[in-house]
């Protein structure tokens, strides 16, 4: 995905009157023009209009929610407009988009406000005759006495194929639904997507060199339950630590102990602008899924003294955990084709004050990578993270690393609850060529693990060509010379996340496929392999 998006129309306005709405319009006119980045359109907005933490989050939440359900909000659309689609015009069209969201699944806002203010943002910016029609639409919707139901019998009614009855009700493209049905079925299939359609859990993993699970508690606002410390059972109160972060209030959840599975982070139930806040500032805190975590500590497992290569590793996250588990005792290699990630690794080592890590711009599908980048070891930007002497160090590394995780490029479907545009950016030819990407990285990697390493493959997608495939086409090439690490999952993570043993895995349980309903939160693939000639 182009990351260097820039808007076709750059509209600034520094105002304290700027309407959310509108904003939320702009929005979503320039996704559906231009099918870029939905993160980096909301983010470039939410930096050059001036808007409060209520107005991003009114918005966060519309274009978050209007693109996550729009296959099916314009199925219903073709039902309550006397336009097609393809008539409406664009600006309208995402304007009704907006308003049929709202009346299904934001059920705070009161309808007639749905309705006025739907037309009042046609009358503005586009035309008053437009706005005539966005008012006989949406008072139709208006006059339907339960939309979800309403759509619940067309689409039960008039669509007769098992593939499409998904795609439309949970807006995926059906070539996706139809991959994942062959594969998991279609109960399986349909939990999935119901999950990604969630909004996400949000998960602060606290640096433990800076700060206790006890104190960053005590500083967004938690209390102990029960008469019980902080530090055997934490839980969090619902209410605003500051604009930007709240803490979860959910009576029926509660933090995972220090002895459990989590006890590195800590559940938060929104961020907006983390990097204005003191507690990433000060290197305190960094947001980190729960699979990403568990890939690290539970999987690669790093220990003092260790060799490890980090491939793929900016902007920095899984490379920091590596750090901070073994307290900067181990030698850590990160490695990136990309300078401008690399910088942002670099930047958010220095925010957690972590100094032993050793900074590589290379290109893991090349083969001999490292070899060819040790003149570029001191890179432009990174000359204080790196040292003459690591060259030396590096200098004959073949089968020099103890273990090796590659968080390999890929679909990203396991990131559609954070990111539900990434369901409809990508195609068949796309996983495949990914996949072939992951191999060659696997393949490339195998001349820097030394015999009896590990080496940990890593995605946070939910696609079988691009996770179960690779592997089992390396462990073809590489006969003999690996075995799978059967992965050791705690029975108390399995009880902490109401998992069931029998679906941690395939049948014969040689992976851990994380399902986004384990965590109400990203989904993922991790697996281990073991040299052992």
């Amino acid at each position: 995905m182009d990351t260097d998006w820039r808007p076709v129309r750059i509209l600034i306005e520094k105002s304290s009157s700027v309407n959310p709405r509108r904003i939320t319009l702009l929005i979503l006119n320039e996704y559906f023009k231009k099918k870029k980045s939905l993160k980096d359109i909301i983010n470039f907005y939410f930096k050059n209009y001036r808007l409060s933490g209520l107005d991003k989050r009114f918005i966060f939440n519309i274009v978050k929610g209007t693109v996550r359900y729009y296959l099916k909000i314009d199925f219903l659309l073709s039902f309550l407009s006397d336009k097609k689609i393809k008539d409406i015009d664009f600006a309208v069209l995402n304007i009704l988009r907006m308003g049929i969201f709202q009346f299904m699944y934001m059920d705070k806002v009161p309808s007639y406000s749905i309705v006025n203010e739907s037309v009042e943002l046609a009358k503005k910016n586009v035309t008053l005759s437009s706005s005539k029609f966005v008012n006989a639409v949406l008072r139709k919707v208006s006059s339907v006495p339960n939309i979800d139901s309403f759509a619940k019998d067309k689409i039960d009614r008039l669509v007769e194929d098992k593939i499409d009855k998904i795609s439309i009700d949970y807006s995926y493209p059906g070539w996706l639904v139809k991959y994942w049905f062959d594969w998991y079925g279609k109960e399986k299939t349909i939990l999935i997507c119901q999950s990604l359609n969630e909004n996400p859990h949000i998960y602060l993993r606290f640096n433990k060199s800076k700060i206790t699970r006890e104190e960053l508690s005590k500083g967004l606002g938690t209390k102990s339950i029960d008469g019980k410390p902080r530090s055997q059972n934490i839980k969090a109160i619902h209410e605003p630590i500051s604009d930007n972060i709240e803490t979860k209030g959910d009576n029926n959840k509660q933090f995972v102990s220090q002895d459990n599975i989590l006890e590195d982070a800590i559940e938060v139930s929104s961020v907006q602008d983390i990097s204005e806040t003191d507690v990433y500032k000060k290197g305190l805190v960094s947001i980190q899924d729960i699979s990403s975590q568990i890939a690290v500590k539970y999987f690669l497992r790093p220990r003092k003294a260790e060799k490890v290569l980090d491939v793929c590793a900016a902007p920095g996250g899984k490379t920091a955990y590596i750090a901070e588990l073994v307290r900067d005792e181990e030698e850590v290699v990160s490695i990136d084709i990309s300078r401008k990630r690399l910088k942002l690794l670099k930047d958010n080592l220095d925010r957690l004050n972590i100094r032993n890590i050793k900074i590589i711009e290379a290109d893991a599908t090349e083969p001999d990578f490292l070899d060819k980048s040790m003149d570029i070891l001191i890179s432009k930007g990174l000359e204080c993270r790196t040292k003459a002497s690591d060259k030396k160090s590096l200098k004959n590394i073949t089968g020099y690393f103890d273990k090796i995780l590659i968080d390999a490029p890929c679909s990203a479907f396991g990131t559609i609850s954070k990111n539900p545009d990434v369901k409809y950016n990508k195609v068949m030819d796309d996983i495949i060529r990914l996949s072939e990407i992951s191999y060659g990285m696997m393949v490339n990697c195998d001349k820097y693990l030394k015999v009896g390493g590990k080496l940990v493959f890593y995605t946070c997608t939910l696609s079988p060509v691009e996770n179960q495939q690779v592997v089992g086409r390396f462990l073809k090439e590489f006969k003999g010379e690996y075995v799978v690490e059967k992965p050791n999952i705690p029975d108390r993570l399995i009880s902490a996340l109401n998992l069931k043993k029998n679906d941690a895995g395939t049948g014969e349980e040689v992976y851990f496929e994380i399902m986004p309903y384990y965590f109400e939160s990203e989904a993922g693939f991790i697996c281990s392999l073991l040299k052992n000639s």
